[in-house]
């Protein structure tokens, strides 16, 4: 495929190191959240990028993550996870970065291992789950992991994850058809109503899918914040937070994704995502051209989304 936009910056885009599949083989079976977990291989990635024009990937570890159940193995995956994102950015400069896996719900564990992954291996931000076995971003056992991002003015990219009540909302379909859009929408929910965001003001939170249900539910969502929140005048309100988010177009190219989050969101904090290698890439190359033929972008915005907006966030990508 080709188009006048060939240097993207993809925000939304995963990667499965062949421990990290083995362990998530043996510990959750071989089609975590309802899908099969692919293979993945740096070179496969670039031939792909290629075709895409995609310059740079930002490695992420994807549902469900790097816990399942063991607080002392969790943290050995984190690191080996992290450092196989970090030599794969090493062997191919400017074409990744990388979203640092934690070891979360354990909370000590996950504070090392953002000192070891932002300060040692140089990684562009965190990737955390909507959920860790049922503890929600804006809990307040979350709170230290929060300050210390916080007082980073780190990047978190937030990535929806199986409900805990999956077996029964799913009704047996693939989770990451409905179940994960409303997961990230109670995620940042929770963030906003638990003063996660106000408290937290040098974050730069990234919210995939287009946001999940959130443009349609925005006004909604901040009707029922006003009411709860009352009338202090310090109040920032849900609208003007959501605002301040960032938000990723994986899986969401179309005019029904796009025109709610054009009505919710900055176009500035827009960003380009492919969600490959969980999408194949025939499906990306189709998202795309959807993307391309938008009436509701100007040229100004696909450039924007395609790279300016993310450089924002990473300079050194420039």
């Amino acid at each position: 495929m080709t188009d006048r936009f060939m240097d993207r910056i993809d925000v939304h885009f995963h990667y499965l190191s062949p421990e990290y599949r083995e362990q998530l083989i043996d510990a959750v079976g071989g089609s975590p959240d309802g899908f099969r977990a692919p293979q993945w291989s740096a070179e496969a990635a670039l031939a792909m990028m290629d075709r895409m024009g995609i310059a740079t990937g930002m490695l992420s570890v994807s549902s469900p993550g790097v816990h399942f159940g063991n607080d002392a193995k969790a943290r050995l995956l984190a690191r080996s996870v992290n450092e196989f994102a970090a030599r794969v950015i090493g062997d191919h400069r400017g074409r990744f970065g990388g979203f640092a896996s934690l070891p979360l719900p354990d909370i000590d564990g996950a504070l090392e291992e953002i000192a070891y992954a932002l300060d040692a291996l140089k990684l562009d931000g965190v990737v955390m789950l909507t959920n860790f076995d049922g503890v929600y971003l804006g809990d307040k056992r979350l709170d230290p992991i929060f300050a210390e991002l916080n007082r980073r003015g780190a990047v978190v990219f937030i990535h929806p994850t199986s409900p805990i009540c999956w077996q029964q909302s799913a009704l047996g379909y693939p989770r990451p058809m409905i179940e994960f859009t409303f997961d990230s929408t109670r995620a940042v929910v929770n963030l906003i109503f638990s003063g996660t965001t106000v408290r937290c003001p040098k974050l730069r939170i990234i919210v995939p899918h287009a946001g999940g249900t959130l443009p349609f539910l925005a006004r909604r969502i901040g009707m029922f914040g006003r009411s709860l929140a009352g009338s202090g005048k310090d109040q920032v309100s849900t609208e003007e937070q959501l605002r301040r988010l960032y938000y990723d177009l994986a899986g969401s190219p179309g005019s029904n994704a796009l025109a709610p989050l054009l009505e919710m969101a900055e176009r500035s904090h827009i960003l380009y995502g492919s969600d490959y290698v969980h999408t194949p890439e025939a499906v990306v190359s189709a998202h795309l051209a959807e993307l391309l033929s938008s009436k509701l972008l100007s040229q100004d915005d696909f450039r924007a989304i395609g790279r300016g907006n993310a450089l924002a966030l990473f300079p050194r990508l420039a």
